[in-house]
């Protein structure tokens, strides 16, 4: 597994009834008995643990594994790594009460 993986098997423990049930890339979080109503707060949790927004949407809670949760993470913390290598876009200086006209 990937570094980040402690960190968030740690997240998840803290909703989970049985915290030291075995965990694995491919356990659904289903199979953790977590609260369904948690979910949205471990995702709340990872992304303020990372700094990062996850593309998560209720629909895919059932089917959700451990390990996709993880890459998720991972693809979430590339795009934020491509972003800051980006030059900032620089845009024109307009007057402060810009009409527009000058368009």
């Amino acid at each position: 597994m990937i570094p980040l993986a402690p960190k968030i098997m740690t997240i998840l423990q803290k909703y989970m009834l049985e915290p030291h049930t075995a965990i694995s890339a491919t356990t659904a979080l289903r199979d953790l008995a977590i609260d369904g109503l948690d979910l949205p707060m471990i995702v709340l949790d990872i992304e303020d643990e990372f700094e990062v927004q996850i593309a998560y949407c209720d629909e895919t809670d059932q089917t959700l594994t451990v390990g996709r949760l993880i890459a998720l993470v991972a693809v979430g913390l590339a795009a934020k790594r491509e972003q800051a290598m980006r030059p900032a876009a620089r845009r024109p200086k307009r007057t402060w009460m810009s009409t527009g006209a000058d368009r």
